[in-house]
């Protein structure tokens, strides 16, 4: 299967390409500051407390939160992981970057990734994963001279000749029992105690996965925030047991949600581990701090669970938090901001300069305190994947989605409706203005994604992907079933 051709793609809204002002003139700075981004899978910001979030989740990330920079409103280009970090590492939309869909495509190496662009620059550069979609075998590894994997494999000595064994579900709700946080904490340190003593700058990509379903946190956090919970659920196969549905009794949804909970908790323990070793190490003044997720997870908010299903701002709202002492003031951010952004600031915060195909912007003017309004150009998700082909254009107060499969369309006024929970039509009389003019912002973005593509050094390539690799794949879940990445 070919990755969508241009002309399929005319309907997809994407912000102009603009070129990026750097305070160096584009010239690489003496004294470059280090680079920490951490992405943290399935991350919902309504789940921490520095989004509002009554349970306290997260202190290590409300904390660096507080020290600076939070972005109420970020979103990502898609409901799950492969395209969504595609899309971080090439800052341009999903259908730009063509990888889509699942073991069909990888990342084309003509593309400049973030990690590439730090690489160039003289940057010691490294990466730490525990999902199997950040495999280099789909792309993602380009530009990093370090990329481990950390993902939670089946042991070889259950593999069949055949390999027959990677499509029974036994083994395919197995594989996400197990936790991963403590495997990619110990690969960073390894990396952190060499760059440590280097005199190069470090640029550190840290994936995060526990918060993934499974929801089945190591003790303490299993009974961290519902201790006296006695019914029948555990959150081991989440996804997969159709007990676990939105009729089961509220109690039970409380249950699940408190696991979820517990899944953020551990994994923000990480976080300030991480944040201990810069500070430490007298490294945390010289280093852009970033926590970001992937995407977000349904949790019963449209009577479904998981991602990969629906364009909801439960999949899609991710968080976004900069930290960067004596250049990054403390500071909230009501503004919508997208995805694509975060490439085009990190390297301008750096010194670097900017790649010629991004189609996001910098958000370095707001972090450094010389702008103070323009936030929130549109942000377009996609999901062309497990048979679906929906698209949404996302403004500060509305959500345009169309069904590209059977030409269906609706909208939301999220400052009225923030829980989408009543779609309306364009001819609504109640509605035209925003409707309609939500609709236009998407139609009139036709030529804009032809100039996008025009820009993209190339589409997707055709996935190569190593049996090892399949195995895994097939393992943690990733057969093609709906919902799960």
């Amino acid at each position: 299967m070919m990755p969508p051709r241009a002309a399929d793609r005319t309907s997809l809204l994407v912000a102009p390409l603009l070129g990026l002002s750097l305070a160096c003139g584009g010239q690489v700075v003496e004294d470059r500051p280090n680079i920490v981004l951490i992405s943290i899978d399935t991350l919902r910001p309504d789940h921490l407390g520095c989004y509002g979030y009554a349970r306290p989740t997260s202190p290590n990330i409300d904390a660096i939160a507080a020290q600076g920079a939070l972005f109420e409103q970020h979103i990502s280009s898609a409901p799950w992981t492969l395209p969504a970090h595609a899309a971080m590492f090439t800052s341009v939309p999903d259908s730009v970057h063509g990888v889509v869909d699942a073991v069909k495509f990888r990342l084309s190496e003509d593309f400049e990734t973030l990690p590439e662009s730090f690489q160039t620059a003289g940057y010691s550069t490294a990466g730490f994963f525990a999902g199997p979609y950040l495999h280099p075998a789909f792309g993602l590894g380009q530009g990093f001279d370090r990329y481990v994997d950390c993902v939670q494999t089946v042991p070889e000595g259950q593999v069949d000749a055949d390999n027959e064994w990677s499509m029974r579900d036994p083994v395919l709700r197995a594989s996400h029992h197990g936790v991963t946080n403590d495997k990619v904490y110990a690969e960073w340190q390894r990396f952190f105690t060499e760059a440590a003593e280097e005199a190069e700058p470090f640029f550190a990509f840290v994936h995060l996965w526990d918060v993934h379903f499974d929801f089945t946190p190591p003790p303490p956090y299993d009974t961290l925030f519902d201790p006296d919970y006695d019914g029948p659920f555990t959150g081991r196969d989440f996804f997969y047991d159709p007990a676990i549905n939105a009729a089961i009794p509220a109690r039970d949804k409380e249950h699940i949600i408190a696991l979820y909970d517990g899944e953020i908790a551990w994994t923000d323990e990480i976080v300030g581990r991480i944040r201990h070793d810069l500070g430490a190490a007298g490294l945390l003044e010289n280093t852009v701090f970033v926590i970001t997720a992937d995407h977000g997870t349904e949790l019963f908010d449209h009577g479904g669970k998981g991602h990969r299903t629906t364009l909801y701002d439960e999949q899609i709202h991710i968080p976004l938090i900069v930290h960067f002492p004596g250049v990054v003031q403390p500071a909230r951010f009501a503004g919508q901001t997208r995805m694509i952004d975060l490439g085009p600031t990190l390297r301008d915060l750096a010194g670097l300069p900017a790649v010629s195909t991004t189609m996001g912007e910098t958000l370095g003017p707001f972090l450094r305190g010389e702008q103070s309004t323009g936030l929130g150009r549109p942000a377009v998700s996609e999901l062309m994947s497990v048979g679906r082909n929906l698209r949404s254009l996302r403004t500060a107060d509305g959500k345009f989605v169309v069904n590209h499969d059977n030409g269906g369309s609706a909208w939301f006024d999220l400052s009225t409706d923030p829980g989408e929970l009543q779609p309306l039509m364009v001819s609504d009389e109640a509605g035209v203005g925003g409707g309609a003019g939500l609709k236009r912002l998407y139609d009139e973005a036709a030529e804009e994604i032809i100039s996008g593509l025009e820009r993209a050094p190339a589409g997707a390539a055709a996935a190569d992907i190593p049996a090892s690799i399949q195995r895994s794949l097939a393992a943690n879940g990733y057969a093609g079933g709906d919902g799960d990445d």
